[in-house]
This record gives C-alpha cells, sequence and structure tokens, in this order.
C-alpha cells in the first residue's frame, strides 16, 4: 500500500534572501543543512471526480558541496497508469549570478527502482521516475524548477487527500499552495505547525489558500517519534470521517474475501476440528508461513487488494493480500473477521483531517479483540510487533469505525534471562543462560534462528560478546514456527580475560548474549536506551519499544574473594514504569536479580522526566562496579 502523498520540499535551511529574476541576494546559513527552498508554490485544481492537476515552482539552494549532490539529479516519482508528470520550466542560477538553461536531453523519464520492503522482500510497481540531470551544480548555485503532475485516475472515486509541509529537517520559506476544489465534493481544510488558511468560494468552487511564511529546520535527539507526529502540515480533505475512510476501502475490498470453494477447502484443511480462537491460530499460523510477501503496488492497487483465491494460487502477496486471505478463510469457518489500516511507522498520531494515511493494512477479530498481522511470520498469534503498537487505526469492515491497537503490554512483552556464570582464577568467564521471550522479543527472536543456519550460531555468539571481551559459545534454540508459545533459546559461551582476578576483583554485570530487538551486537538491553535520556528536556514524545526485561545471573568467584563494594538495592516505581535491582554475596556466590519494566511506548514531554529519573536510576546500579578482595 502507498503511503501518503507527501508534497515535500528538500533538506533546507533558513535563507535570507531575495529571488528576483536570475539574481538573487544570499545570507550566510548557520542551520546545518545542506539545501534551502528559497519558494514552494503549487496551484492544484481537482475535479469532481477526484482527478486533479497539481502546478508546482519552487527555488532550491546547495549550500554544501554535499547538498549539490544529493539535488543532481531532481527526482520525482509518480504512478504511470495513475498520472503524468512534465517538466515544464528548468534552469541552474550560478553562486555568481550565470543563468543556465537546462536542455530537455537532460530531462528524463524511466522506470523507478522499486525499493526493497522492510524485511528485504521485492515490492513491484508501475511507478516512473522524473530525473533532471543538472550540469556543473555546485555549492551556492539554485535551481528553479516548474512541474505539472495530471493525476488522471484517483485511488478512490469522488475522494481526494493530499497534504503538503517541509520535513523536521527542512528550513523553507514562502511555502504557498492554492486548492481549488467543486463545492460539491464538500472540501475541508486544516493545518499543524503554523500554516495560515483562507478559504473563499465563488461559481461553485471552494478555493483554500495555505501559506507559511518560515520554518525552521529541526534535528531532533534520538528516539524521537516520527516527524509525521509533529512537523508542519497542510492538509485538504474530501472525507467527513475516519469511518468514511474505512468505508472506502470496503467497498472495493468486500468482493475481494469471498469464500470460494479453493478458500473454503484449504479453510477446512489447515483447521479441521478446531474452532473457536484455535482455529483462529491455527490458520493464522498457516497463513503467515505459506504465503510469501511480495509488494504489489500497481495503479489501484495500492489501496484495492488481490482476491483471496488468486493469492491461495499464487502463494504471494502484500499486506493487503494477507490481510483479505485471512479474513476469507476465517470467514470459511463461521468467524468474521475486519480489515484495517494502520501506519507501519515510528509515528503514533493520525493527521488532523481523515484521509489516506495508511501504508499497511492487518486484521481484526472483534469475537476475541484481538488484533492480527499475517505479513509477520513470525509473530505471536493477537500480539503485534514493533511498528504496530498503539496506532490509531480504522477498522474497515461493515462497521467501519476508528480505533487504536494496544500499547506495551509489558507482561505479553517481555525476556526473561537466567544465567549461571563461573569465573575461573585466570579470569576466564564461562557462563550457560536461558532466555523467555514473548510477544515482540519473541518475534525477534524467531526471525533470527529462522534466518541464521547453526552453522553460523558461533559467528552470532561472538558478535554478540564482542561488547564484553568477545569468546566462542553456541545457541540451542526451540522451534521458531511455534508461534503461539513463547520462544525459547538456550546458550552457552565462555569469555576469556573478562575479569583480571588478583588482591582486587571488579567484575560486570550482566554478561553474555544478549539477542534484544534492534540492539543486535550489545551486551544488555538497556545500553540502546541510554541516547533517549540524555537531554533534561524533551520538545517532542519519545518511543522506547521496551515492555519488561528480567534477567538473573548466578556467578561463583574463584576462592577466597569477599565482597568490598555491592551495590545498594534499587526499587523505584514511577509514572513511567518500574526499576528493580539486587546484588547479594553469599560465600563467594554472587546473585544479582533485575527488572526493569516501562509501562508505555510513547513518552509525551510531560512524561519524560518520570522515563529519564527511571532509566538513570538504572544506569547508574548497572555502571557500579562489584569489587571483592582476596582474603
Amino acid at each position: 500500500m502507498n503511503p501518503k502523498s507527501l508534497h515535500t520540499t528538500l533538506t533546507c535551511a533558513i535563507a535570507l534572501a531575495l529571488i528576483a529574476g536570475t539574481g538573487v541576494a544570499r545570507a550566510a546559513d548557520t542551520s546545518g543543512a545542506d539545501v534551502r527552498v528559497l519558494s514552494f508554490h503549487a496551484d492544484v485544481h481537482v475535479q469532481p471526480g477526484g482527478a486533479y492537476t497539481d502546478a508546482q515552482t519552487q527555488a532550491i539552494e546547495a549550500l554544501t558541496r554535499t547538498g549539490a549532490q544529493s539535488l543532481n539529479p531532481y527526482q520525482e516519482e509518480f504512478s504511470k497508469s495513475m498520472s503524468t508528470l512534465k517538466v515544464e520550466s528548468a534552469y541552474i542560477v550560478k553562486a555568481d549570478g550565470q543563468r543556465i538553461d537546462i536542455p530537455a536531453a537532460d530531462i528524463v523519464v524511466r522506470p523507478a527502482p522499486a525499493p526493497p520492503g522492510s524485511d528485504g522482500s521485492p515490492i513491484y510497481d508501475n511507478n516512473m521516475m522524473l530525473s533532471v540531470a543538472l550540469p556543473g551544480f555546485n555549492k551556492g548555485d539554485m535551481l528553479h524548477l516548474q512541474t505539472l503532475k495530471t493525476q488522471t485516475k484517483p485511488f478512490f472515486v469522488n475522494q481526494f487527500f493530499d497534504v503538503w509541509g517541509p520535513a523536521e529537517n527542512q528550513s523553507a520559506r514562502d511555502q504557498k499552495i492554492v486548492v481549488h476544489g467543486p463545492a460539491g465534493m464538500h472540501l475541508r481544510a486544516a493545518q499543524r505547525g503554523g500554516w495560515t488558511i483562507a478559504r473563499s468560494s465563488a461559481g461553485g468552487v471552494d478555493t483554500f489558500t495555505a501559506t507559511l511564511a518560515e520554518h525552521h529546520a529541526e534535528f531532533p535527539g534520538t528516539a524521537t517519534v516520527d516527524a509525521s507526529d509533529y512537523s508542519p502540515v497542510f492538509e485538504v480533505s474530501s472525507f467527513p470521517s475516519w469511518a468514511a475512510v474505512g468505508a472506502a476501502y470496503w467497498s472495493t475490498a468486500q468482493a475481494k474475501a469471498a469464500v470460494t470453494p479453493l478458500v473454503k477447502q484449504v479453510a477446512d484443511q489447515v483447521a479441521g476440528k478446531l474452532h473457536g480462537w484455535d482455529a483462529v491460530k491455527a490458520l493464522y499460523m498457516w497463513e503467515s508461513q505459506h504465503i510469501h510477501y511480495i509488494g504489489l503496488e500497481l495503479g489501484v492497487g495500492g489501496y484495492v487488494p488481490i482476491s483471496a483465491n488468486t493469492t491461495l494460487k499464487t502463494g504471494y502477496g502484500d499486506c493487503k493480500q494477507h490481510s483479505t486471505l485471512l479474513e476469507a478463510l476465517l470467514a470459511a469457518r463461521g468467524i468474521q473477521v475486519d480489515p484495517v489500516l494502520i501506519n507501519w511507522s515510528n509515528g503514533f498520531n493520525l493527521l488532523p483531517l481523515p484521509g489516506l494515511d495508511f501504508n499497511h493494512a492487518i486484521d481484526y477479530v472483534p469475537k476475541y479483540h484481538v488484533f492480527l498481522d499475517a505479513t509477520g511470520e513470525f509473530e505471536t498469534p493477537g500480539q503485534l510487533a514493533i511498528g504496530e503498537r498503539d496506532k490509531p487505526v480504522v477498522i474497515s469492515g461493515p462497521h467501519p469505525r476508528l480505533a487504536r491497537t494496544p500499547g506495551a503490554e509489558s507482561a505479553h512483552n517481555k525476556l526473561v534471562y537466567d544465567a549461571t556464570l563461573h569465573l575461573a582464577a585466570d579470569g576466564t568467564l564461562t557462563g550457560t543462560a536461558h532466555m523467555t521471550t514473548h510477544g515482540w522479543w519473541a518475534w525477534f527472536n524467531r526471525m533470527i534462528f529462522s534466518e541464521v543456519p547453526p552453522g553460523a550460531y558461533g559467528r552470532l555468539m561472538n558478535m554478540l560478546l564482542t561488547p564484553s571481551g568477545g569468546g566462542s559459545g553456541s545457541f540451542q534454540p526451540g522451534n521458531p514456527q511455534l508461534l503461539d508459545q513463547p520462544m525459547q533459546v538456550a546458550a552457552s559461551w565462555t569469555t576469556p580475560a573478562y575479569a583480571l582476578p588478583g588482591k582486587t576483583l571488579s567484575v560486570p554485570l550482566p554478561a553474555g548474549p544478549y539477542l534484544v530487538p534492534s540492539m543486535a551486537g550489545t551486551s544488555d538491553p538497556v545500553s540502546a536506551l541510554t541516547a533517549v535520556i540524555g537531554p533534561d528536556s524533551r520538545r517532542h514524545s519519545v518511543s522506547t519499544y521496551f515492555g519488561e526485561v528480567d534477567w538473573h545471573s548466578t556467578l561463583s568467584l574463584p576462592a577466597g574473594y569477599a565482597p568490598t563494594y555491592l551495590p545498594p538495592d534499587e526499587n523505584l516505581h514511577n509514572a513511567a514504569g518500574r526499576f528493580t535491582y539486587t546484588v547479594k554475596d553469599t560465600n563467594g556466590t554472587v546473585s544479582a536479580s533485575y527488572r526493569l519494566k516501562l509501562d508505555h511506548i510513547v513518552y509525551t514531554p510531560a512524561q519524560y522526566p518520570a522515563l529519564r529519573a527511571l532509566m538513570l536510576a538504572d544506569l547508574r546500579a548497572q555502571r557500579a562496579p562489584l569489587v571483592f578482595h582476596h582474603t
């Protein structure tokens, strides 16, 4: 499914410049941006059926050598089956004021390379790429460009939706969008972030004019939510409600989920004598493991699925096909399932007005109040993965409505790590561990051990041990295909020179190979969260896909060592979550217990201080050394 169309200018910076013909008064830029947009104007004329024309004029300056390279060639993508795009005018103004017209031979249209999906799966579309080569384009030069896009076919008949705005890391000035549309379409406009909107009506046409005088570039800190949650946007939509968006999708998708004889045959073969939730799990797991993900975004196919019957025959499909097939399979067993539109990203809010603000399709089972994503080959049934939680969604189907997916659910998204460690007199550490993972932790571990062959377990172990001194070992994973059970992984390893026993002995904990979503290669999960708590305050919300981590380690020391210093017990419970940590020594055997539970995925600026206090307590405890002396 195509993401929303976002008319953005390029990365830019604050410009105090006057554009007059080919002459420009340039001012120094201190934002750190590589390019800046000096002006961006769009004039949009919407037709009654939803088709439209969009004439754009913009001026962009390269502030650095990197900026010049990023602009050359200038590229813009469009769907050849739904639209046309052409250049009306293109020229360069050099830093010394010389104008260079771009020859027609340097303006080409070719098939756009389709990037792979997030998991490397292929994506097929019929998009084209307009490419404008910029001869001799260097630092200090400016591109002046006029284009005309004609959208000949809307995604949904009689509907229009679009959104414009500079991204977070862009500085922009002189932004002006004018949208003309038939009064009968009942277009509405809204903004966020400082746009000014004026509306007028004449001759059966409504006109919206939006201007943004200036937007300063912003470079938010690590773990900040997606810029779509807070960047300035101007939006125009004909959809009266989010339920209307769901109804529009259902109008084209409903027939594709028909229960054909083939659908019925497969459903009965897979589910057999199972009923209720057991049948849901069986059919979900079968589909997620037997239907290969391939993106199919051909024209309106970005929002219209291929039939369930066809998907069964071909054995592949994108998110819409997966969603539609699961609806049909479960319908064949008398279980209602509704399609769901969701944005798989690090954004957690919808745009001000309803529209096509989604890039992914999943399912909702009303009877059990669970969301299912059959594209997730390794997801626990009923437990959504990273990128799908705590999200506003539109449930389509016969009763379309706005809803929200479950949030952190710490008890269901948890890593439990138990390790038994032995430190030899020469400082060599040997260890065994058992990891039990749930929810998104299990999703990641299943994915790892489905893709990494047993012969590579040693290399994976070495990589994970590297931050704590290296070493060797291996894993003994459970069956990653058992999606309705926690994922179990056992590990054994040896780390030479883990510590240096002498008159005194300092030992770091935890030790061993953690397998953590997006954190592989770190010796402990919390280290990846340190960047989150750097600033004293945050301007925007931060996201922390964490849930809960419990680890317990028992470490036997060489003979004759007694504790000199052990960290004090920690027990902090606040609005962000809970952290506990205890370390005890019993006759040369050290027992350490750790628990960190975060109650939310998203923490607002107001909630951030509680998160920071929790994480600081955690870091202080883990960085405190365990010190022993030889008696």
